[in-house]
């Protein structure tokens, strides 16, 4: 067929045939070769567990739909810019920019000669650069990508024959490494990770129905936008950074490798900072480790070591509380509790946990599974990675691990009256065609743990008397309450010195060895309205000066604990009301003023303040440049301008503390 077909062509027409069919056959070639890669990907469980694989897989579902025959380029851009994201304040987390790029078909073209030598001039390219390309027999050709909208519709209006432009969509994460881990990231508009990953159908705009949307933690009867949706975090960004900036500190100071801090709103489970580190940049995520990309929160096994105790003592207490109410009256009241021996990492200052009451081990079991220690967390951060709690659930056993997740839910409903809350990140949803805002069914999804109603009570009186040795019940009220504790290394068994002495003495006598550092947190002691959660892990070999220091200080020491400036502004952060925005605030792009809010309200209140008082970078993200400069005209920076337009980016990140003379860079865009 072919062959007689060929017969009437010119000899032109023959070599224009040949080339179009030979790369139909590579193309064909290709796409098998990458199906194939693509089958063996799925195959191995292991690997879809590698975050940074993923960026292959994303690459060759889009290389197979790019390369559909018959379809342009240009068809797979969005329908819409994905959805923003924002903080509790309306400060940009991530948001989407579109640029300009030219590809061209060669096998479409009539003089790529000719073409080339046009493109060349109108984008300001050196000589012959393109056509070699666009005499190549390549299905497609990257010709010029970030061009401006004035020099797309130039080429447009030339009208060359198997040249396209086409919109690029770039998502652009404006505070780097701050909040990386709770925003996640996105490759080819998937998003892989964190609030992009967890809503990925809803920022997108995909369709989407009433089983999905409970499954999202919304009402099945929720409206959203076919066009995209905004995303409204509880994060504080200010104070995110400066929880992120705690947590580096304290991992120089004492050497270890890794940890995470969680601060949560005691009451509705939301997440005012989430911080892991190492950390990572969004926007170039793929340079970096899988254990900077981990989440600590949920991902590190946490051993609660000596913390364990105070759940030890409010099963308890919740117990004798129970045959006081005769709730339990089946049980034999003369039946002694058996005991259990507290964990060997109880040694000469290296601990600030007194002695607690004993309680059954099977009730123990029994009261972690009352605080939800078996069940999966009801949560908008992804899981798919996390530390699964152990099959014991014995929280004093050595071996029993969890998250920091889980565990600062239990603790949070042990000093809460029995309420589990339901920990999440998205305040609200903004639908793009009708900004009306759409709630998360996760702030209301609070349960009660069947505890006594004396047992929060009476286990902040007991806490706050044998551990902290505060006694009056008016000082509890007022002050915030956190409990560290340091779990040791196990003495190797072949150790000689182990074999000389007995177990105990020889753990005692040598330099101890730690391997994790936890702190747990109420503010205020009672009836908290946050709490919180630390933790340090150290590596294998961690044998530096910080065991020393718990030696010296002894209970007196704390590395997790937050200092009365950090307190101060977590409340404060707390009792303010999550602002609204103006009507004008999304038509404007994302960029106007919240309504009844005054946008520099936090920065006028950093010159108000005494000069004994730090001042803190303002967020100028979204800004034009001359009101950006006004804001930080009152700061003393050394200011660098990048770029032309609206400020997209700043460094420092809002809310770092700043001294006199910091330098600050702000990156422009121009909008298009």
């Amino acid at each position: 067929m072919h062959g007689s077909l060929e017969c009437y062509m010119t000899d032109h027409a023959k070599k224009q045939f040949q080339r179009r069919r030979k790369s139909l056959l590579n193309i064909k070639k290709k796409k098998v070769f990458l199906l194939l890669a693509l089958i063996l990907i799925l195959g191995s469980g292991a690997f879809l567990f590698h975050k940074e694989k993923l960026y292959v897989i994303s690459e060759v579902l889009t290389w197979l739909k790019q390369n559909k025959p018959g379809k342009a380029l240009a068809s797979i851009q969005a329908a819409s810019p994905r959805g923003d994201i924002y903080d509790r304040n309306f400060r940009r987390l991530a948001a989407t920019y579109e640029t300009y790029a030219i590809y061209a078909r060669p096998l479409e073209m009539e003089d790529p000669a000719a073409s080339a030598i046009l493109l060349e001039e109108i984008l300001g390219l050196g000589q012959n650069k393109l056509s070699a390309n666009l005499k190549s027999e390549r299905g497609f050709v990257w010709i010029a990508k970030g061009i401006d909208q004035r020099l797309a519709d130039n080429i447009k209006e030339r009208n060359i024959k198997g040249i396209y432009p086409v919109v690029e969509t770039k998502r652009f994460y404006p505070n780097y490494e701050t909040a990386a881990h709770a925003v996640g990231f996105v490759e080819n508009d998937q998003g892989l990770d964190g609030i992009e990953f967890q809503y990925n159908t809803l920022l997108r705009g995909d369709e989407i129905n009433s089983a999905e949307l409970v499954a999202l933690h919304f009402s099945s009867a929720s409206e959203l936008s076919r066009t995209g949706t905004h995303l409204v975090l509880n994060l504080d960004l200010m104070l995110q950074s400066k929880i992120e900036r705690f947590l580096e500190k304290r991992v120089k100071i004492t050497g270890a490798e890794s940890g995470a801090v969680l601060l949560m709103d005691a009451n509705t489970g939301g997440i005012l900072a989430m911080a892991s580190y190492p950390t990572f940049n969004p926007n170039r995520y793929w340079e970096f480790s899988s254990s900077a990309l981990n989440n600590n929160v949920v991902t590190e096994p946490l051993y609660p070591g000596e913390l364990a105790l105070i759940f030890q003592q409010a099963a308890a207490i919740n117990f004798n509380n129970e045959r006081k109410s005769q709730t339990l009256g089946n049980m034999d009241e003369t039946e002694p509790l058996r005991v259990i021996k507290p964990e060997i990492l109880k040694r000469k200052g290296l601990s600030v946990a007194p002695p607690v009451d004993n309680v059954d081990p099977e009730y123990l079991v029994h009261f972690a599974q009352l605080l939800g220690f078996n069940q999966e967390p009801l949560t908008d951060i992804p899981l798919k990675d996390e530390a699964t709690v152990a099959s014991s659930l014995a929280l004093t056993d050595p071996a029993f691990h969890t998250s920091a997740l889980r565990l600062l839910t239990g603790f949070t409903a042990l000093v809460n009256n029995g309420k589990i809350v339901s920990p999440h990140l998205l305040n609200k949803a903004y639908p793009k065609e009708k900004p009306t805002p759409v709630e998360s069914t996760l702030t209301e999804a609070v349960q009660t743990a069947a505890l006594h109603p004396d047992t929060s009570e009476d286990l902040t009186d007991f806490l706050a008397a044998k551990w902290l040795k505060i006694h009056s019940r008016g000082k509890i009220s007022q002050v915030p309450m956190f409990f560290e504790a340091h779990r040791l290394a196990a003495t190797p068994e072949n150790s000689g010195q182990a074999k000389a002495k007995p177990d105990t003495v020889a753990l005692i006598e040598q330099s101890p060895r730690i391997r994790q550092s936890i702190m747990l947190g109420a503010i205020p002691g009672r009836d908290p309205r946050l709490t919180m959660i630390a933790q340090l892990s150290y590596p294998e070999n961690y044998d530096t000066a910080y065991p020393d220091a718990l030696k010296t200080f002894g209970n007196k020491f704390s590395v997790l604990s937050p200092d009365k400036d950090m307190i101060q502004k977590m409340l404060y952060v707390t009792d303010q009301a999550h602002l609204v925005p103006s009507p004008d605030f999304w038509t404007n792009g994302g960029t106007a003023s919240p309504k009844n809010s005054d946008s520099l309200a936090s920065e006028k209140k950093n010159l108000t303040a005494t000069t004994e008082s730090k001042k803190n970078m303002p967020d100028v993200t979204g800004k034009s440049l001359r009101a950006g400069l006004q804001v930080l005209q009152h700061y003393n920076l050394v200011i660098k301008l990048v770029g032309k337009g609206r400020i997209i980016s700043q460094h420092p990140a809002a809310g770092t503390e700043l001294i006199n003379g910091t330098e600050c860079i702000l990156k422009m865009q121009q909008e298009i």
